[in-house]
């Protein structure tokens, strides 16, 4: 278990998963990396919509616009991504978001934990 997760079952994750690993040849991290990607997400709807580098105008969009993000919709509230996975768990190759658990695709925590194989034990 650690901090982060995410929903590896959500369509946008499953898409990001596969453009990561085309564009990098390795797998997302399955937390920082689609909250970064995220960021930069809003950051370009912020600037599409107010139609120019004002930064302030930019600024006073991420602070009040809804994002379509990757990692789903995203309001800030006091400039702040409140509904974030703080828990994940990896399950089966996945490292799922466990809590809050009221995030769509949360998991329930696996415990007692499975042992861990490796490729000797195989």
């Amino acid at each position: 278990m650690g901090i982060g997760g995410w929903n590896a079952e959500a369509l946008a994750s499953k898409e990001y998963f596969r453009r990561h690993l085309e564009m990098t040849g390795q797998e997302p991290d399955r937390w920082a990396s689609p909250i970064i990607y995220a960021s930069l997400q809003m950051l370009q709807q912020a600037i599409e919509r107010v139609g120019d580098i004002d930064r302030a105008a930019v600024i006073k969009e991420l602070q009040t616009g809804r994002f379509d993000t990757v990692v789903g919709p995203i309001k800030l509230k006091n400039n702040l991504y409140e509904d974030p996975w703080f828990v994940g768990q990896w399950q089966n190759g996945e490292f799922e978001g466990i809590a809050p658990a009221s995030l769509p695709g949360a998991h329930q925590i696996m415990f007692p934990k499975p042992p861990w194989h490796t490729d000797a034990d195989r």
